[in-house]
């Protein structure tokens, strides 16, 4: 493992194994997508894993990039594909922090990802941070039907308290 320059720690190359599974793969993405909303951007992260190993890593850099698609797990799949030198990550698994958005499902069909395993449900997401709850919804319920077992919920062994740390993280650090 690796340090990014932005000082936190790449998981690219570790196994899913040396992480703990799918139960320590999440909470490294909830613990990443703290540090990162503490810093005042969007709290989310990502990893993309294919037979067992991470090959790519997201943190949403939506705000440092002013980029509205640059969502974590939209980054991780672009690491990925980077990293493997393909568009087709055909068989990888996405692990998120916080339940994909219809963008994030999207891109993940379109790059042939196998599915999104989430952390955080969007229940825990405060309305603060979507200002148009009822229209995200409508967005990934239609895409859901669409690509229906493109995501699911992950198990963890985090409480709801431990699973919206992020999102304190980040509201404490916009509004100080």
């Amino acid at each position: 493992m690796t340090t990014n320059p932005d000082g936190h720690e790449s998981l690219a190359g570790a196994t899913l194994a040396a992480l703990g599974g799918e139960a320590g793969a999440l909470a490294r993405t909830i613990a990443a997508a703290e540090r990162h909303g503490a810093s005042g951007q969007l709290p989310f992260a990502a990893l993309s894993v294919r037979d067992g190993v991470v090959i790519g890593t997201g943190l949403n850099t939506a705000l440092s990039d002013l980029d509205p698609s640059a969502h974590s797990e939209v980054v991780a799949i672009r690491d990925a594909a980077r990293r493997t030198g393909s568009l087709d990550l055909a068989g990888t698994a996405v692990y998120s922090s916080c339940e994909p958005c219809a963008i994030c499902r999207t891109v993940a069909a379109a790059a042939g990802v196998r599915e999104i395993v989430y952390a955080a449900g969007k229940e825990l997401v405060p309305v603060a941070m979507d200002p148009a709850p009822e229209a995200t919804a409508a967005l990934i319920d239609a895409v859901t039907a669409l690509l229906p077992g493109i995501a699911r919920r992950g198990a963890t062994n985090l409480s709801d308290e431990q699973l919206s740390a992020p999102f304190r993280s980040y509201l404490r650090a916009a509004a100080g």
